[in-house]
């Protein structure tokens, strides 16, 4: 083995370590397809005749896909129209984070509300939130759960004004916000890439 060789596996190595240690700390996101790396938007949902969803190819902040989201028409109430991933139960105790990337070109509001999925639709630290004209990371915490909340959902509501937004790697988990948890995901993808590039000298 040469010198530069067992220079760069002991760096992986070291950096293998950090991604490992890294990656026990890391939450795990109860959203399935909270990327939309399928594809597709399944399971996410919209409601509001006014809102038009779609997956995109291009523009993503991480991975290949993102959603792109169009409002074509003021609601009346800003929870007129929304983004939804349901089929949640949100347990009595636990605390939970919300997180998601966000771009707007018009800059426009969106709320993100963890909630009861039937009325009084109840929710759970839910906050407005300006989007910019570049990705960004937004969240929330909700309080501790009251009691347990059955049926639940993740909601966003998207009808403030008319205009487009994109969303990309949503996350919603146990716990406190972890600082970079999007990115830890990232990390293991580049220690394959490393390892292959070590393999093929």
């Amino acid at each position: 083995m040469t010198k530069t060789r067992f220079t760069m596996l002991s760096l992986l190595v070291m950096f293998a370590m950090v991604v490992v240690g890294h990656s026990h700390s890391a939450p795990v996101n109860l959203l399935a397809n909270g990327n939309f790396e399928s594809g597709a938007m399944a399971p996410w949902s919209t409601y509001g005749a006014m809102i038009k969803p779609e997956v995109v190819s291009s523009g993503a902040i991480e991975g290949k896909y993102c959603l792109h989201v169009v409002c074509d028409t003021k609601g009346a109430n800003f929870w007129d129209g929304g983004l939804q991933h349901a089929g949640h139960i949100f347990d009595q105790g636990k605390i939970y984070t919300l997180v998601a990337f966000l771009k707007s070109p018009q800059k426009l509001q969106i709320n993100f509300k963890p909630e009861l999925a039937q009325d009084p639709w109840t929710g759970y630290g839910d906050k407005v939130m300006t989007m910019t004209e570049s990705w960004a990371e937004y969240y929330i915490t909700t309080p501790p759960m009251p009691n347990t909340v059955n049926p639940a959902t993740v909601t966003f509501h998207i009808a403030f004004d008319v205009g487009e937004f994109y969303i990309d790697n949503v996350q919603f988990y146990e716990g406190e916000y972890v600082p970079g948890a999007s990115s830890a995901v990232q990390s293991k993808d580049k220690l394959a890439t490393a390892w292959g590039q070590i393999k093929a000298k």
